[in-house]
């Protein structure tokens, strides 16, 4: 089973300024940003990857600790070639997954370590 880099997502304290320090640093250019359950989402390509970023979900508290939503990276995402084999390869590994095909995307989402979300993208 092969697994390429597809994106990081950051949770930001504050969007505008979290996009402006990407632009800044790392010429970061803001290729969409959609409106998902309420919540803004930017989507960057910052040295020829994806990062996308967005403030926390409607009232959560947000800690600097593990368990809990938190400000900074909480998913890493890979794509792959075939969604079906790649999940049943990572559930032969012991992976737990969290959530398949939601609103029938070709997505699957893991608990990985330390709280870190792991996101599957099919294509």
């Amino acid at each position: 089973m092969e697994y390429k880099f597809h994106h990081i997502h950051i949770r930001c304290q504050d969007l505008e300024a979290s996009i402006d320090y990407y632009k800044k640093m790392f010429d970061g250019v803001v290729i969409e940003q959609v409106e998902v359950r309420g919540m803004t989402i930017a989507r960057m390509k910052v040295g020829g990857e994806n990062i996308f970023l967005s403030p926390k979900f409607g009232e959560a508290e947000v800690e600097p600790t593990t368990g809990n939503p938190r400000w900074g990276a909480y998913q890493l995402a890979f794509g792959v070639n075939d969604l079906e084999s790649a999940v049943s390869d990572l559930e032969n590994k012991g992976a737990k997954l969290e959530n398949l095909r939601p609103n029938g995307l070709p997505l699957a989402f893991f608990s990985g370590p330390d709280g870190v979300q792991i996101e599957l993208v099919g294509k």
